[in-house]
């Protein structure tokens, strides 16, 4: 029997419960959340602080000194997430649901930021910039008006500054492309035909900072210099303890959908991060209503579901969701030969964990796509994998593709044998001691493959080793260790290239001459997901990463947050910052609930 650890005990932060006397009773899935009635007929109230709580706190606040997701907070790129196609409290198209975080990055969804139109060409893009969209009120920009200048030189700081991950990840696009401004309401992207497809979809990438106050600080990764355009101005950070934003009163966004349709937005006068690394906190702090959302993984949200009164959703990404790696390009591994591959997926019992370990709350296929409502077209579903044979797997034999994702330990050792490792093999896996789930998944893989002669033993490293690792993909033979969002899914970073990503080193060039497919359609999204559906059968016959589980995330809300639905983020890296303006406040409902 798989024994699964608990991650901490909520029986103690549920004794606290019985302080919110006036809770609403029930507890369900909220498909739509709206205004809390459904019918369309309360409006918004302005005012309120929303408080969540974050284990770490922020590394950076200038997203050219460091990566672009740890500074969510005041700023915005010249397009983003459109609100209005989502659920938006039940009154969007429902085009998306915006609940995975910050990996969605289809150009059908997007919508003008700073800029408020484009004009996308073969080997150019022509933004179209907002009138009357300012810098936060702070010296030295003191509430000026974006102009086309600062967006050049946004740009410009991304493509030549060495700490940018633009430049350090796409180097070849960094040099490639030309910034202009051909007047004062227009940037122009020149690049090359062969990177466009790259280049629109790191667009929500580059946040637009203030050219007067970076060429009088050098630059804004001090918080107190942080300015943007955002509706939210960061105020006071006190690290290890909490960051405070207030009510940006010269935002330029309204609301786009709903009762309040035209609001000005944002409707919160405040939002509080409370930083705090003890899970159990964020629990407890929930459990008593003082923090109004939280993120759960499937075995602490059993029992935040007991909570009379909250509503939550249920989703999957791809975040803290891990895959086997393997040196494929080295000749003298077993796992060169695809047979070697094949034989370890097959002797991974993944139905066993996921029923056992994560109870059912998980899926035994989401590598390099995972079922998601954007990306439905680019996911082939396990079932649908059954007609793709894999002829004369071992002589005289056949199964499908979706049968390497069953338990087959007899076949997966004639495999073996075929590719002369009759005994199996030695090898060395190298993990995370940072999540307990990673460690107990690989433990059971352990044991598994062990039925199949294949000794592993297992390597534990801390959090810091295992990045770096990941990075430079400087292991010997095995790494278990995430991959590239599912928004990146048309450029193969997962399977193709140095990104680290592609950890296992795959250069196929079947899987090539498909990346370059989608590369030639793309903007075409429709025709993108077409061709990465049709190429996942081969992809996941290759077995370059073995696929274990990934558990389904949790988020939980009270009801007294009102136009939420459970949204991770709107946009590419968009973070709590993106959906934290439609939201409101229900004050008279929170007060009656928590006396």
């Amino acid at each position: 029997m798989i024994q699964k650890r608990k991650v901490l005990s909520l029986v103690g932060c549920l004794m606290v419960v019985g302080l919110i006397a006036s809770l609403i009773s029930g507890c369900a899935p909220s498909g739509n959340g709206g205004d809390g009635d459904g019918d369309g007929t309360v409006t918004p109230q302005y005012g309120g602080e929303l408080t969540f709580a974050s284990t770490a706190d922020p590394l950076y606040f200038d997203d050219a000194i460091g990566p672009h997701a740890y500074v969510t907070g005041p700023y915005q790129c010249l397009w983003g997430g459109d609100w209005a196609k989502g659920i938006a409290g039940g009154y969007g198209s429902h085009d998306c649901d915006w609940f995975v975080r910050g990996e969605i990055n289809r150009l059908e969804y997007k919508t003008g930021k700073i800029a408020e139109s484009w004009d996308i060409g073969d080997d150019y893009i022509e933004f179209y910039l907002r009138d009357g969209v300012k810098f936060h009120n702070k010296y030295p920009c003191n509430g000026r008006e974006v102009t086309a200048d600062d967006v050049v030189f946004s740009w410009e700081r991304q493509m030549t500054l060495d700490t940018s991950y633009f430049k350090t990840s796409y180097p070849y696009l960094a040099a490639a492309i030309e910034i202009s401004a051909p007047d004062e309401d227009t940037v122009r992207i020149d690049c090359p035909a062969e990177y466009m497809a790259e280049l629109i979809s790191l667009i929500g990438y580059v946040y637009i900072l203030p050219q007067d106050a970076i060429e009088l600080y050098g630059d804004l990764n001090d918080w107190e210099r942080a300015i943007g355009t955002g509706a939210f101005t960061l105020e006071e950070y006190l690290p290890g303890s909490y960051i405070q934003y207030e009510k940006n009163p010269n935002y330029w966004g309204t609301n786009p959908v709903g009762p309040g349709q035209g609001d000005q937005l944002p409707y919160l006068d405040s939002v509080k991060v409370l930083i705090q690394p003890d899970i159990s906190t964020h629990d407890a702090l929930f459990t008593t209503g003082k923090s109004d959302i939280i993120t759960a993984d499937y075995d602490r949200a059993e029992q935040l579901k007991t909570l009379s009164g909250v509503q939550y959703n249920r989703f999957l990404d791809g975040a803290f969701k891990n895959v086997i790696y393997m040196r494929t390009d080295k000749e003298d591994k077993p796992y060169h030969d695809v047979r070697v591959r094949q034989a370890l997926q097959l002797a991974i019992d993944n139905q066993k964990i996921v029923d056992q370990y994560f109870a059912g709350e998980a899926e035994s296929l989401y590598w390099p796509v995972y079922p998601c409502t954007e990306y439905a077209g680019a996911y082939v579903p396990l079932e649908d994998l059954e007609d793709d044979m894999i002829e004369n797997i071992v002589e005289g034999t056949s199964i499908s593709v979706a049968d390497l994702f069953g338990y087959n330990p007899e076949l997966a050792q004639e495999l073996l044998a075929e590719a002369g490792y009759p005994d199996g093999f030695q090898t060395e896996i190298v993990y995370s001691t940072a999540i307990y789930i990673h460690e107990d998944v690989i433990a059971m893989v352990q044991d598994m493959w062990a039925e199949i002669g294949v000794d592993l033993t297992l390597t534990p490293v801390d959090s810091t080793t295992h990045t770096v690792t990941h990075y430079l993909r400087s292991f010997d033979d095995m790494l278990y260790a995430t991959f590239s969002g599912v928004g990146t899914y048309f450029k193969g970073i997962n399977w193709q290239g140095t990104s680290m990503f592609n950890a296992s080193y795959v250069d196929d060039p079947t899987l090539n001459g498909y990346r370059d497919q989608m590369l030639a359609l793309y903007p075409d999204e429709d025709a993108v997901d077409q061709i990465h559906a049709e190429m996942l059968p081969y992809l996941l016959e290759q077995c370059y990463v073995m696929q274990t589980a990934a558990h389904y995330t949790y988020v939980f809300w009270w009801p007294w947050l009102k136009n939420y639905s459970g949204e991770g983020a709107i946009g590419y890296y968009g973070g709590a910052s993106s959906w934290t303006p439609y939201v409101w406040i229900d004050q008279d409902l929170k007060e009656e609930m928590i006396p």
